[in-house]
């Protein structure tokens, strides 16, 4: 069967590529609702003022589609956001967080647990940061992976006091959901004879947003070529973040 071509355009996984994945669907489910519905904004998207040291910039963005439950097929993935100038000290929260739904004598519960909570450094000028769920964590204990099938949710912060991190002030943080799920034998397949350009478009044809992503920046991380910088824009775009087409992780 011939390679997909390689473009870089996302297509959202209930309307990707059919028979490429497995894990309990493909379709949006907000694990706080009941319907299928997709959310018009991640679970979390507060303003509570703002640090930010250019007024004009871009706020804090999560690069994740808003209307399409982002997925991936990676234990430990790597996501994205664009972390606007921010004055010395600033911190950035990260956490991803595991979410169930259980059923209980008092009736149906929503249960989160913890999966992993870091403070980064953001970049000195603002920009596309990677966020990774490593392995390991600062302490050296290991991290759980993400499970196929299973909702998560990736939290961003912005501790303009990290001396206060619990403090309402000003603060900002996004919140997106992800869900991991399984490729079939024949996609697996697909993708490891793929080079790594072409890996981005059968990537993204299918849904899988954070792993094009990941490996369309990448492949920006080792050239600086027009055409990449036109998939980037287009992936971007796919999902309505062309403005932050022009910032390099």
């Amino acid at each position: 069967m011939p390679l997909a071509p390689a473009r870089a355009e996302f297509v959202p996984p209930d309307r990707g590529t059919p028979g490429r994945l497995e894990g309990a669907g493909t379709r949006w489910r907000d694990p706080n609702r009941g319907e299928f519905d997709p959310p018009d904004q991640p679970l979390f998207d507060t303003v509570r003022g703002s640090c930010a040291t250019t007024p004009e910039a871009d706020g804090l963005t999560l690069l994740a589609p808003r209307d399409a439950l982002g997925l991936t097929l990676n234990e430990y993935p790597r996501f994205f956001a664009y972390i606007p100038p921010l004055p010395d000290g600033a911190q950035i929260e990260f956490a991803v967080t595991e979410w169930e739904r259980l059923m209980t004598d008092a009736g149906e519960e929503m249960r989160d647990r913890e999966v992993y909570l870091t403070q980064v450094t953001p970049p000195r000028d603002g920009g596309v940061m990677a966020l990774e769920l490593p392995e390991v964590d600062d302490e050296g204990n290991p991290v759980t992976p993400l499970a196929v099938g299973q909702h998560y949710t990736w939290f961003v912060r912005i501790l303009c006091n990290p001396e206060a991190p619990t403090r309402f002030g000003p603060e900002i943080w996004r919140e997106a959901w992800v869900k991991r799920l399984s490729p079939s034998d024949e996609f697996a397949r697909q993708l490891a004879e793929a080079p790594l350009a072409e890996q981005v478009g059968l990537l993204a044809e299918t849904g899988v947003w954070y792993d094009a992503l990941e490996r369309l920046a990448q492949l920006r991380s080792q050239a600086n070529e027009p055409e990449l910088e036109q998939r980037w824009r287009g992936l971007l775009e796919s999902i309505g973040l062309g403005d932050l087409a022009r910032e390099r992780p």
